[in-house]
């Protein structure tokens, strides 16, 4: 049995530990004396060699063994070997003792789920809850020396009432060369499942919550086997009893008291009784003692766990909750504190000096001064217009202004020097869309990347751009009016000078552009001062231009232009490179509306512009 000593260390008080000392069941004194006289033994044999039998040389090899075994006793690391050891031990058998079956649940959930108040609904209960106890006793029986001499043998355990004759029988006729002791959890689940059938448990949900409140039981079981069946390795136990035992037969010959006339170093005094080395084989030769007691919890020791008791006491409890308590409850009632919301339990004379407050938190004592428990204002901090928070790359992606400028952006292209200052009064430019004309996704997919918008807005309406029907997204920086740094234009250099008569005549806007040509490059570019600007060309609504007169014309030849106007070609110089741009001379109002719209001239205006 389970020696216990809660209550008397339940209070800290003078000498509380000390009074343990003096018990004899349990203790290190009765684990310990016979190894503590073995040692004592022989080191007074040693002790009565050395001083009274051996001659003068035969005393000085002696005294030489001591001083050697002396010196190398302190090599052998005890307190590292035992310490990992005992620290292995002590956790494998808390967990070998968590291990231990209880049929308290799934005794409750029997009684709970399995109806019936008849004399088979009585058997069932009943006869679940004792294939619980007979799966416990057949797995203790296979694993605790205290358990198989109670129940040697399967006859013993029909005659104890755990099994019956023809559950012996079947038993007996499972033909196995391993354990049998998951037998009963079979039979457990075959009755439940004809109850189940039977009606007397009423849903599957039910039926399930309870096999698997079984399967809980039998991996316990199964658990404590696979505890008795895989051990800690013998080579760390064999390891650890050498170094204790080699350690202890070298000090009873290295803690001898040698003659102090010869003068050896830490042998200045003679005395009869070794003290610290008695401790000290008390101290470690113990700390081994607990590891062999608790290396296996299911034997006869004194602090072995007491697996009869278990027995006794789950087979008690399963009938009782299973069948006595079945359906005897208490009527209801109502309770003493029906009426009162904050209910207060009592205390008696001996304990009213227990009482505590409720905890409300650490925190709720804390005194704050009334000065400084006001809030304050927080002053706004302005942001400033700091060079680093302006742009430094330009779009991606071509876009249009309100007024039908064209303008480009480049895609990680390599800057030549030239300088672009413009005059304008447009609004910032947030979203644009191309507008609605064969090859627009082409011009996308070449030019820039670009994101469908559903919608139109109010100045696209009035700059006369017609939309599509799965319009795109180009996103554009906001619009200023001048710039100092040179806005990247990207233009297909071998069109450049070619003419395109396509492109009515439009209202020119910007005094002056100087226009750089982009070569693509893989490091973006980083505008230092300023962000860059766009040099924008005015495109109308391609809604206006009118069919090609001459279908036999070439691309690049005469097109068709509008009475009235005339279109002056320019071309800018940008480090040898030359770009075509349009300018006109009349207003775009004056463009003429139309709803078709041709293909052939689109697909042009796509290869100029491109």
């Amino acid at each position: 049995m389970t020696v216990t000593y809660s209550l008397h260390v339940s209070k800290a008080r003078l000498c509380g530990f000390a009074k343990l000392l003096i018990r004899w069941r349990g203790s290190i004194y009765k684990l310990l004396y016979r190894e503590m006289i073995i040692f004592i033994l022989l080191y007074y044999f040693l002790l009565a060699l050395y001083r009274f039998i051996l001659s003068d040389d035969n005393r000085a090899t002696f005294e030489k063994l001591a001083i050697y075994c002396e010196a190398f006793t302190d090599l052998i690391p005890l307190s590292f070997v035992l310490g990992f050891y005992v620290t292995i031990v002590v956790g494998r058998w808390w967990q070998q003792f968590l291990a231990i079956p209880w049929p308290d649940k799934c005794c409750m959930l029997i009684s709970t789920y399995v109806n019936g108040a008849d004399e088979r609904g009585r058997m069932i209960r009943r006869t679940l809850a004792r294939y619980l106890n007979l799966m416990s006793a057949l797995t203790f029986q296979a694993i605790s020396p205290a358990v198989r001499k109670r129940f040697p043998t399967l006859d013993h355990l029909v005659e104890a009432g755990l099994m019956t004759k023809e559950e012996c029988q079947v038993y007996d006729g499972v033909l196995m060369t391993h354990g049998k002791w998951w037998v009963p959890a079979q039979w457990f689940g075959a009755v439940a499942a004809r109850a189940r059938r039977e009606g007397r448990i009423k849903d599957d949900i039910l039926f399930k919550h309870l096999l698997d409140e079984m399967h809980v039981f039998r991996g316990n079981c199964g658990l404590l086997f696979s505890f008795d069946w895989i051990s800690i390795p013998l080579v760390y136990t064999q390891v650890v009893t050498l170094a204790i035992y080699t350690y202890f037969i070298a000090t009873v010959m290295g803690r001898q008291y040698l003659d102090p006339k010869k003068g050896y170093p830490g042998h200045e005094i003679d005395l009869y009784v070794p003290v610290f080395t008695l401790l000290q084989f008390f101290f470690y030769m113990g700390w081994l003692k607990v590891a062999e007691q608790l290396i296996n919890p299911f034997g006869e020791d004194d602090d072995d766990f007491e697996l009869n008791w278990c027995l006794d006491r789950n087979l008690q409890l399963s009938y009782n909750i299973v069948d006595v308590m079945h359906q005897s409850n208490p009527r209801l009632v109502k309770d003493l504190f029906w009426d009162d919301v904050e209910p207060q339990l009592p205390y008696t004379r001996s304990s009213f000096n227990l009482r505590t407050q409720p905890h409300l938190g650490s925190a709720m004592n804390l005194d704050v001064n009334l000065e400084e428990s006001e809030f304050i204002t927080m002053e706004t901090i302005m942001e400033e217009d700091k060079d680093e928070n302006n742009y430094t790359s330009p779009p991606r992606s071509p876009v249009f202004d309100q007024n039908g400028l064209f303008s480009f952006s480049n895609d990680t292209p390599t800057r030549r020097t030239s300088t672009c200052s413009m005059d304008t009064d447009n609004a910032s430019l947030s979203r644009f869309r191309l507008p609605d004309f064969p090859g627009s996704r082409f011009v996308n997919m070449i030019l820039g990347s670009n994101r469908e918008l559903s919608h139109s807005t109010d100045s696209m309406k009035e700059a006369h751009i017609n939309s599509v029907s799965t319009p795109f997204i180009l996103k554009s920086p906001h619009h200023r009016k001048s710039c100092t740094e040179p806005s990247p234009l990207t233009l297909n250099d071998d069109r450049a000078s070619a003419e395109s008569p396509l492109l009515p005549s439009i209202q020119e806007k910007e005094s002056q552009c100087n226009v750089e040509v982009m070569v693509p490059s893989e490091q973006p570019v980083v505008y230092q001062d300023k962000p860059p600007e766009y040099c924008a060309i005015k495109i109308p609504d391609l809604s206006v231009v009118e069919e090609e007169s001459s279908s036999g014309s070439s691309r690049g030849s005469s097109p068709v232009q509008d009475s009235g106007q005339s279109t002056e070609q320019g071309n800018i110089s940008s480090g040898g490179q030359d770009v075509t741009v349009y300018q006109s001379n009349s207003s775009q109002e004056s463009l003429l509306t139309s709803d078709s719209q041709s293909t052939d001239s689109s697909s042009r205006l796509l290869e100029n512009v491109v």
